[in-house]
């Protein structure tokens, strides 16, 4: 409410400057000031403002070198956006790579180099842009100029180490006629483990200590530094079994050194009693449950992960072959001759320990759908994956990004198997317990006509009888209904 001073009538005067008389005394309100008076009484606080909005605004701009803290001088990774990390590695990790010898126009450092000198970065870059190292450096364009490589292990320093490693492979698929998928896994696994014990030890000469007795007690802690590496990376040593597995596939090439080349010991001998793997792990008694899977695919928000589920556990797909599937694999509509007599992904002859092709069970629906979003988002430049991605030089999602998505569902669904979050191999189980019991109820099915056909069991009638197509129509029958009850429900896609 405007406030009303009552003036004395000797000192009001109207519009012509003459006193108004008493008899005709008025209220007046007090004039108003004018906008410059505001104006020009507020120009300090406006002028602070300013100020700090500018210094704000220069703050946000800021590159990375300024979010250091004051108590750690550790970098806040979290508030990097892709052009800031891209900055610090130029600025701070090429440098450091400089100072140790390394070659950054040449070569990208480790997972472990980075871990240990710059530890929370490669988190950051998945948690923020779902990145590896390698989708990043392959983003950034790192490094500048590769190095041609002849061979698998052209990085090995030490000649003789890289000739042995080379003759190894080769006497494993040549005199041993191993299958090429059996030499890849061992090459991989041989590539790995010497990278790291170079980034470790600071050599790769695997050979010398190997015919030095004195050198053996030190040769094996160089080796077991070596897996205390490797046991941390999420891609690799994340179960029992698989730490098992790995330690057997480094140990074979030290046994070949050992039984035919001359070496005086394995140092890979009581690595496993060393680091608490040498129980018998459990390899098969873990897999979700129908309920679990369910679960799964309904807290699915993403189609993505949707047909990630339904790879895994409704088709039985290994996270590898999901992430790298392609259209051309996919047949969605057979012919009416096809023998498959229904969906089916075909893999071929190269499909590592299974069956050349796969019976979409279930999920087709989703897969059909899933080609209609990727067609209509790439258009032209779409090269067939069904998960593709443009950061990989593979052209499709890795398989480290499927196994985490999957996990990182399950976390959100709240699913675990004994207290623990559940990986996609888990899911896997469950379709080869689905399917092992649709073959014992097939054979359960025949068991009267094989009494009647004085058989001894079902077995017999079902290997003499049928042929490979009725068999197999009959195993489908049996676990169709088990799979597509999981994916009943529609999932809360957005």
């Amino acid at each position: 409410m405007t406030s009303i001073v009552r003036l004395p009538f000797s000192h009001v005067e109207n519009s012509k400057g003459q006193p108004i008389s008493e008899s005709n005394e008025t209220l007046y309100p007090p004039k108003p000031p004018d906008l410059e008076s505001l104006l020009h009484g507020a120009r300090p606080l406006l002028l602070a403002i300013s100020l700090a909005l500018t210094f704000e605004s220069l703050t946000d701009r800021d590159d990375y070198t300024n979010t250091m803290t004051e108590t750690t001088d550790t970098p806040r990774y979290s508030t990097m956006d892709l052009e800031d990390a891209e900055a610090f590695y130029h600025d701070e990790i090429t440098p450091q790579m400089r100072a140790e010898g390394l070659a950054p126009e040449h070569e990208t450092p480790t997972y472990s180099w980075i871990e240990s000198h710059f530890p929370g970065f490669i988190k950051h870059l998945s948690r923020r842009f779902d990145l590896s190292p390698g989708d990043f450096y392959e983003r950034i364009d790192v490094p500048i100029e590769s190095k041609p490589e002849e061979g698998p292990f052209d990085f090995v320093d030490d000649d003789e180490t890289r000739t042995a490693l080379e003759d190894y492979l080769v006497e494993l698929r040549e005199r041993q006629g191993r299958a090429e998928s059996t030499v890849a896994t061992r090459r991989s696994a041989l590539r790995l483990y010497v990278r790291t014990y170079k980034d470790v030890n600071g050599t790769d000469d695997l050979l010398g200590p190997l015919h030095d007795d004195a050198a053996r007690a030190d040769e094996m802690d160089r080796v077991a530094d070596t897996f205390d590496v490797l046991r941390r990376r999420e891609d690799t040593l994340t179960t029992h079994a698989s730490r098992r597995k790995y330690v057997q596939e480094v140990r074979q090439f030290y046994t070949h050194q050992v039984t035919f080349k001359g070496a005086r010991h394995n140092p890979t001998d009581q690595l496993e009693r060393r680091f608490g793997w040498d129980s018998t792990p459990e390899w098969d008694n873990q897999a979700l449950e129908a309920d679990q899977i369910r679960t799964l695919y309904q807290s699915a928000t993403d189609p993505v992960d949707c047909l990630i589920v339904i790879g895994v556990c409704g088709w039985g797909l290994r996270p590898s072959e999901v992430a790298s599937l392609r259209v051309d694999q996919l047949v969605l509509d057979p012919p009416e001759d096809d023998t498959e007599a229904g969906p089916y992904i075909e893999f071929g002859s190269e499909r590592k320990n299974g069956p050349g092709t796969v019976a979409l069970l279930t999920g087709v629906e989703d897969a059909t759908a899933r080609i209609d979003t990727v067609v209509e988002e790439a258009g032209d430049d779409w090269m067939g994956a069904v998960f593709p991605s443009s950061s990989a030089e593979s052209g499709h999602l890795s398989t480290s990004t499927v196994r985490r998505r999957f996990k990182n569902l399950a976390e959100r669904a709240g699913v675990t198997v004994d207290g623990e979050v559940p990986t996609p191999k888990m899911g896997r189980r469950y379709w080869y317990t689905a399917y092992g019991e649709a073959v014992r109820r097939v054979a359960e099915r025949f068991a009267d006509v094989a009494e009647e056909q004085g058989s001894k069991s079902a077995e017999v009638v079902l290997d003499n009888y049928l042929s490979e197509a009725e068999k197999r129509r009959h195993r489908r029958e049996e676990i169709r209904e088990d799979l597509e009850g999981l994916f009943r429900e529609e999932p809360g896609v957005q």
